[in-house]
């Protein structure tokens, strides 16, 4: 028996040295529905680069460092104003589970981001975009986008929890992705896609030992720390942020909102208060309409110079969809039909075609109310009040 297992066990030590732990998992599955869908649909060259068998194509996959132009003479600061386009930043979360910090032993987690200059963490470090996590390139959109949208995973910062981790890690419902540490642990495995023995980061993952000070690191969604990215947008000090918040939140509890404006004050010594918070409105309990004249909108002000005294104020314009009964026909067929709209849970993942049209239509009469709505609090037209959320 003794000698049975030692074989197994060194049967599985010498096959996890050859398998990538991040290939098998659900975050290819995830990875590749998601590049399907929205990058392969907006890419024009998508039906001249698919494979005639699969539908997939190379071309719907590009890298992130590619989504920014270099300058003339390998410069970035000089770019023609002919080829700017939107700067991407995407939001993840570095689980640091078994952090030693005794602050943080709460959120479990710290900020990361990728954009197409670079990658990495404010904690730790960052590393130019076009080597991190893969030598071919760096990594790609579908994987930085799969990854900062992972939100089933053995580790989900200030969500995690010791039993259900366990219990995912051994059923391998995993779609977060381990790469090299940005930091000075992962000099020689930051430009990796992954690591190179499998069994060690999986019994990481299903023990929830998870930390930064290792030279692999083990990210996820990025609401695992701020939900809805307004944590990095601050810390880069932006003067205009428009923040929606479209995330589950049918009794307007503000629990995302108020987790990033909380780590703002806490980490960045930033306060940040709203104007005009108080007078969204949830749809009822009751079905009842909430009636016309009500916001979808409040005006935020960043104060900068509670910092470290510089700087100018910043702005911030937060979108809360909602249902108030004064929308379009085809939203309020749908809103009536289904009395958690449009707040229904995440984990639908099968959107029908009434469900996608009916988000997709309010998204635009919000946005579309949104310049009104600011108007008014900027005119002071709505009668103001203290604010709401701040520190």
């Amino acid at each position: 028996l003794i000698i049975g297992l030692l074989a197994i066990t060194l049967i599985g030590a010498l096959a996890s040295t050859t398998i990538n732990v991040n290939r098998f998992s659900l975050h290819a599955l995830y990875r590749n529905r998601l590049i399907r869908a929205f990058l392969g649909a907006s890419n024009p060259n998508h039906k001249a680069d698919a494979n005639r068998f699969s539908q997939f194509a190379l071309s719907d996959n590009p890298r992130m460092a590619s989504l920014w132009p270099p300058a003339p003479l390998g410069g970035w600061a000089m770019l023609d104003r002919s080829l700017w386009r939107p700067f991407h930043v995407i939001n993840m979360a570095l689980n640091i589970v078994s952090t030693r910090r005794l602050a943080w032993q709460e959120r479990k987690a710290e900020a990361f981001t990728v954009s197409p200059l670079h990658a990495g963490s404010a904690c730790k470090k960052y590393r130019r975009t076009a080597c991190y996590g893969d030598p071919n390139g760096g990594m790609s959109v579908g994987t930085a986008v799969a990854i900062s949208g992972a939100a089933v995973s053995p580790n989900m910062g200030y969500h995690s929890s010791p039993a259900v981790g366990f219990l995912m890690a051994l059923l391998n419902v995993r779609l977060g992705w381990w790469l090299g540490n940005p930091g000075k642990e992962g000099a020689t495995t930051f430009r990796r896609d992954g690591p190179r023995l499998a069994v060690a980061p999986l019994l990481v993952e299903a023990f929830g030992l998870t930390t930064d000070t290792k030279p692999y690191v083990y990210l996820s969604d990025g609401g695992h720390f701020d939900d809805l990215g307004l944590y990095e947008m601050v810390r880069r000090r932006c003067r205009f942020i428009l923040l929606v918040d479209a995330g589950c939140d049918k009794g307007f509890a503000y629990e995302d909102l108020g987790n990033a404006v909380r780590k703002v004050a806490l980490d960045l010594g930033i306060t940040i208060s709203f104007k005009g918070i108080d007078k969204l409105r949830r749809r009822p309990d009751d079905a009842t309409d909430v009636g016309a004249g009500q916001p979808y909108t409040a005006l935020g002000t960043i104060d900068y110079r509670a910092a470290d005294g510089a700087g100018a104020q910043g702005t911030i314009v937060y979108l809360k969809p909602a249902y108030h009964g004064v929308e379009s026909a085809g939203i309020r067929s749908y809103a009536m039909a289904n009395r958690d709209f449009p707040h229904q849970s995440t984990a639908d993942q099968w959107f029908s075609e009434s469900q996608f049209e009916s988000y997709r239509a309010l998204g635009f009469e919000v946005a579309l109310g949104a310049t009104a709505d600011v108007r008014k609090l900027l005119l002071g037209l709505a009668s103001p009040a203290p604010p709401a959320m701040g520190a």
